[in-house]
């Protein structure tokens, strides 16, 4: 029996985010409530902080938090909180990992992008 994998891919700046796989909403809730205060930028207190939504096709969650900004410290509170919820959740291995710096020429302040990838598999 195959056992269930999760694909997270981070995209920054601004900090993207997207979950594939079987992914308890519950755990998405938790997401919701911690991602936009783990940025190094405040978010705007006039409009509601973004929310995962999800998509079909195909299956997954994403969310982009426009107008804010992570430097390395935001980026590893944001790892460190999926973590946390993820082990809250219960089950989930952390099996690899992958990161990619990319180029940016449209760039006006930050001439790179950078992508990382966090691959989970359930245990059994």
């Amino acid at each position: 029996m195959a056992r269930p994998n999760l694909i997270v891919n981070f995209f920054f700046n601004p900090p993207c985010i997207r979950i594939i796989g079987p992914i308890k909403e519950g755990t998405i809730e938790k997401l919701n409530n911690l991602f936009p205060r783990m940025t190094s930028t405040a978010s705007g207190t006039k409009t509601a902080p973004p929310k995962f939504v999800h998509e079909i096709t195909p299956a997954h969650w994403h969310v982009k938090l426009t107008g804010q900004y992570c430097d390395q410290l935001g980026q590893s509170m944001l790892f460190l909180a999926l973590l946390d919820a993820l082990e809250e959740e219960g089950g989930w291995v952390l099996k690899d990992t992958n990161a990619i710096t990319m180029v940016d020429t449209d760039a006006i302040q930050q001439a790179h992008h950078e992508v990382l990838k966090f691959f989970f598999v359930k245990k059994i």
